[in-house]
């Protein structure tokens, strides 16, 4: 999957983050709420051009994450923000408050075939990887803050125009 994606042509268009980030809300709200869980959405910033098809795999693996590691013992919440910086960049923020992540494994849940915590959920350690490849071939980065009980927070950084990224090759 990884390795397709390297392969796959990005198509620069514009695209609302705003929608993404509502639709992405929407497929997941009922496994949110059922426990008595929210998402919440603060996108502070208009279109930009990227790939839609990576955007909308990167936050619904984000979420994805979010329900599979939310803490058992309370009802998940997830605020999903995006605003612009410095270099003409938006930054895209997905935080929750589940299980969190070992000051240790931070860069770590990054790396293919890695994952961290308790495993009470099938998965290949795929996602966080295949993220990160997604993200910097937009010309972007991820990171995360997290604190173990406590939350998580990712931290997408991309640029406002994919095609300035792309060069020539994006026109």
């Amino acid at each position: 999957k990884i390795s397709r994606e390297g392969r796959r042509q990005l198509k620069p268009e514009p695209v609302d983050i705003r929608d993404i980030a509502e639709n992405s809300a929407a497929a997941i709200h009922h496994q949110i709420a059922d426990n008595g869980g929210e998402i919440k959405t603060d996108i502070r910033i208009g279109k930009i051009v990227t790939d839609k098809l990576s955007i909308e795999q990167v936050l619904g693996n984000m979420l994805d994450n979010a329900v599979k590691y939310q803490q058992p013992d309370r009802p998940l919440h997830v605020d999903i923000s995006a605003r612009h910086t410095a270099g003409n960049r938006i930054v895209i923020e997905v935080a929750d408050n589940g299980r969190g992540i070992a000051d240790t494994d931070h860069e770590r849940v990054f790396e293919l075939f890695r994952r961290s915590g308790t495993q009470n959920h099938p998965g290949e350690g795929i996602g966080l990887a295949h993220v990160r490849t997604m993200v910097r071939s937009l010309g972007g980065d991820v990171t995360l803050t997290s604190k173990l009980g406590q939350g998580t927070t990712f931290i997408i950084t991309l640029p406002r125009d994919l095609r300035i990224y792309l060069g020539n090759n994006g026109k």
